[in-house]
């Protein structure tokens, strides 16, 4: 009896030490046009947006969601019409630093993942795999996300991931929300 309490507690042990060693990484970002490199439209865009991603290590699976402001559905095509983006879709994480166009390392091209709102779309995906190296690349700054449209080809709106701890996803959840009703202030 006492071997198999010994052997239960070792068991619970590792479980243990499994759960404490998963970490889910969270990461924001601010999408606008400013941060297009090369644009393909010379007129700037003032759409603008917000992203928060999740990336559970033990799950090796991430979590978008997103919205952004003055991009609408009929703005943006998907690999199932044929158009522009390809596979890739219109909404993606690239891989370069700020300041530097990157190939696309995880696409978000499902119809599915897109939902008009009353001013824009928004985003939500879970449960989508995601290779380990791209924590490595987000510590140094490497990713950014980019939405393609039919009016802008390079892309649109533009935002580096940066990986925030819990107070700062509450900050910048707060900064986000005041630069959007800043930008309709500005338009009314």
């Amino acid at each position: 009896m006492q071997k198999i309490l010994k052997i239960g507690l070792i068991i619970a042990s590792f479980a243990m030490a499994s759960v404490s060693n998963a970490e889910v990484i969270k990461a924001t970002a601010i999408l606008d046009y400013a941060q297009e490199v090369g644009p393909s439209n010379p007129n700037p865009s003032d759409s603008m947006g917000m992203a928060m991603l999740s990336f559970d290590t033990d799950t090796m699976m991430l979590s978008l969601e997103a919205t952004i402001d003055g991009i609408f559905l009929q703005d943006i095509t998907f690999p199932s019409g044929g158009l522009m983006f390809g596979n890739a879709g219109p909404f993606h994480i690239h891989n370069a630093p700020a300041g530097s166009n990157g190939g696309v390392v995880l696409p978000f091209s499902l119809e599915s993942y897109f939902a008009e709102t009353m001013s824009g779309i928004s985003v939500s995906v879970s449960g989508l795999a995601f290779d380990d190296s791209l924590i490595a690349e987000l510590n140094m700054g490497n990713l950014y996300l980019n939405l393609h449209t039919l009016d802008y080809g390079s892309g649109e709106v533009r935002g580096q991931l940066a990986r925030v701890s819990a107070p700062g996803i509450a900050l910048m959840t707060c900064f986000g929300i005041v630069l959007l009703f800043k930008r309709k202030r500005l338009l009314f």
